[in-house]
């Protein structure tokens, strides 16, 4: 059999969005550093003084660069070559995450059942393994005719193993 390649990757639109999102946050909470000459009353319940204001606001400042930080390498590696649902013939490989380069592999033997669900308002192909669950998104797929192609791709190459009850 032939190596199969489908795009497994998040809409760069989205990550474009994300960075421009959370970099706008983070250089607004940064200029407003310094302009924190009182006290900050949160409601009733609390209040800060302004040195205690301006830690509030370094520490934003901080978590919203790490965030822009993160959707940055995101977007770099959507240009990867391991951004892939790869089928070969004994296994099915996709990576696991959008920052880190694992790669999950599930031979075809180890495949139980195989079921569409939607997965927090997305649908997804969920493969049940004797290792445990595992999801492939169809959001993250070019389109729904590409979702419905892996879907039966993997239930033809499963099929032999998965017994029906």
């Amino acid at each position: 059999m032939d190596i199969v390649k489908y795009p497994y990757k998040i809409n760069r639109f989205f990550i474009l969005m994300g960075i421009g999102f959370f970099g706008w946050l983070a250089w607004f909470s940064y200029n407003q550093i310094n302009n924190t000459e009182q006290w900050l009353v949160v409601g009733q319940s609390a209040s800060v003084t302004a040195e205690q204001a301006r830690y509030l606001l370094s520490a934003t400042a901080l978590i919203f660069a790490m965030l822009t930080l993160m959707a940055f390498i995101i977007l770099l590696n959507s240009f990867s070559d391991r951004q892939n649902v790869i089928f070969t013939s004994d296994s099915v490989n996709y990576p696991k995450g959008h920052i880190r380069p694992k790669v999950i592999t599930i031979m075809y033997g180890d495949i139980r059942e195989l079921e569409r669900v939607n997965a927090q308002h997305n649908e997804a192909l969920e493969i049940t393994t004797s290792h445990g669950k595992y999801r492939i998104l169809k959001s993250m797929l070019k389109n729904h005719q590409t979702f419905n192609e892996v879907c039966e791709r993997l239930q033809q190459m499963a099929a032999p193993f998965i017994t029906v009850v």
